[in-house]
């Protein structure tokens, strides 16, 4: 049976790239059986999904000791009767399940067994340590006395080496944040918005500096991420061109976003930190993760903080009065300054070719009358020609 669980435990691990381990697949397989006679009678909308629930109880259950990565649950059904089916098994199913199937040997449990630890040798014994033999490893050499007598000491103990996290030395975001984030700035153009997503994710993800309780943000912080920097993006591009965002705009925004955190692997280094060490907690992604960690970000309101709102002071506007004062001041280039502006700054995803400045505006209506001009022309050609045909 637990041949036939394998396809919905993979698709439960998306990101696991080894064979699956066998506690787990006994587990799932063990559980799927209690179901059965513990939950015996389901409704058929609740049966479908029944072994699909057991392995990802499964998972749950296992994930720490097996270290396995984050579970991507996309149930068979919909999600709140999903949501009823898994929290009637997980009350039904006994939690003492996971010790029958056997322990996960560690590597120091097979050093012991291969008799590498002395295995089956008795330990001679010692004597129990007195009180300053026991402190004596905690004193530094400037407290011991020259006849050996250890004395008061008044130094503090010296302050421990802290853990190299999420973007920086002590975070509760993941290490991969910071630095995709710089890098998608830069490939995007967009450095002055880097600060703004990186609030945007600790505000949602690490809220007063302490990785939130959330399980779905935990589980996707890689389109919470995509989705963070296109709401900015999209945000900034609304305020600068005062217009909302259409549909293909949306869609391409989108595809250069998805195209860039797609390359982040490829491009993020963190020096002192191993590969797969930096990248703990990160997620393929594709255009329906993003849009559902877009609809998670609104429906949870969380655009509506103060990270979102301080978007306003990075917009570039173009108003009269700019124009104005680029007048005043003169100068060689006789180009309005809208059109300046646009040529000077990289203004990011958003190429220029598309952007409708007031030197392609006039181009625009010299072809226009003309092609009028032409057009009269061949009409009034063609009245002639008629008359002079008339008998």
């Amino acid at each position: 049976m637990s041949r036939t669980l394998e396809p919905t435990l993979l698709s439960l691990l998306p990101t696991y790239s080894k064979d699956l381990p066998q506690p787990l697949l006994e587990l799932a397989s063990s559980l799927l059986t209690q179901s059965r006679h513990t939950a015996g009678t389901l409704k058929a909308e609740e049966e479908v999904a029944r072994a699909y629930a057991c392995a990802h109880i499964a998972c749950e259950r296992l994930k720490i000791t097996l270290d396995l990565p984050p579970i991507q649950p996309r149930p068979p059904v919909p999600p709140r009767i999903y949501k009823r089916l898994y929290t009637h098994l997980e009350n039904v199913l006994p939690a003492s399940t996971v010790g029958k199937l056997g322990r996960v040997r560690t590597p120091s449990s097979k050093l012991r067994d291969a008799g590498i630890f002395g295995s089956g040798q008795r330990i001679p014994s010692r004597g129990t340590p007195t009180k300053e033999q026991s402190l004596a490893k905690f004193r530094s050499p400037a407290t011991t006395k020259a006849d050996g007598t250890p004395t008061k000491s008044t130094g503090k103990p010296p302050p421990l080496q802290a853990k190299k996290k999420a973007g920086g030395t002590i975070s509760a975001l993941p290490a991969w944040v910071r630095p995709t984030i710089q890098f998608m700035c830069k490939e995007l153009d967009e450095e002055r918005i880097g600060r703004t997503v990186l609030a945007g994710m600790q505000t949602i993800a690490a809220p007063h500096g302490k990785r939130t309780k959330d399980e779905w943000v935990n589980d996707h912080l890689t389109p919470l991420l995509a989705a963070v920097y296109f709401l900015v993006s999209s945000q900034l591009y609304v305020l600068e061109r005062g217009r909302e965002l259409d549909d293909p705009q949306y869609v391409r925004i989108r595809k250069l976003i998805l195209k860039t955190i797609g390359q982040a692997q490829d491009n993020v280094t963190v020096t002192g930190m191993d590969e797969d060490e930096l990248w703990i907690g990160w997620t393929d992604i594709k255009s329906r993760d993003v849009d559902g960690a877009v609809a998670k970000v609104v429906e949870n309101q969380w655009q509506k903080e103060e990270w979102f709102a301080g978007i306003k002071h990075l917009a570039r506007t173009k108003d009269v009065e700019a124009d104005e004062e680029d007048a005043e001041m003169g100068g060689s280039d006789e180009r309005p300054f809208s059109e300046k502006l646009h040529v000077q700054r990289g203004d990011t995803m958003l190429q220029s070719k598309w952007d409708m400045t007031e030197k392609k505006r006039q181009e625009y209506r010299s072809w226009k009358d003309d092609m009028l001009r032409r057009i009269q022309e061949i009409e009034r050609s063609r009245g002639s020609e008629m008359e002079v045909d008339t008998p």
